[in-house]
């Protein structure tokens, strides 16, 4: 079972979960967006979600709204990016290229994700997900006493 994507991510900061609903002020920007999109100020608009948020971060959050691709990001807080570079078919393609090439660097399947998928993953992050799916580099074996220092 491949595990990444918001929805099944199992990897997070210091190794909680988290999901969309998980956010403490989810509904509050969804009541900020609604009614700036209704046509309302943005201090009204504001005043109405009970937010405590300056003028251009509502209209920020208005813009990445507006925005298919970073639309998620209104909503992505305290996750620094990586859950959600990481979507399903992304997560499923490097799973599969991690299983039919084992002995590839994650320094070279972050050079993969980003020429196939535009997308920018730390190492750390690949390394999280191959161990999670059980598709850890298997590095080449070392004849004994071949490098070794005395």
């Amino acid at each position: 079972m491949v595990q990444c994507g918001l929805e099944d991510c199992p990897i997070s900061e210091k190794g909680r979960t988290h999901g969309m609903k998980d956010h403490p002020e989810r509904t509050a920007r969804l009541q900020l967006l609604e009614h700036m999109f209704a046509g309302h100020s943005w201090q009204a608009a504001v005043s109405q979600s009970g937010l405590h948020i300056s003028r251009s971060t509502a209209y920020r959050l208005r813009q990445l709204a507006r925005d298919e691709d970073k639309a998620a990001m209104v909503f992505l807080d305290d996750r620094h990016g990586h859950p959600y570079k990481l979507t399903k078919p992304v997560c499923l393609w490097m799973v599969e290229f991690c299983t039919n090439n084992p002995q590839v660097a994650s320094s070279r399947v972050q050079a993969e994700l980003k020429s196939t998928f535009g997308r920018e993953v730390s190492v750390s992050q690949i390394n999280r997900v191959r161990a999670a799916n059980g598709v850890t580099r298997q590095g080449h074996s070392r004849v004994q006493g071949q490098g070794e220092k005395n």
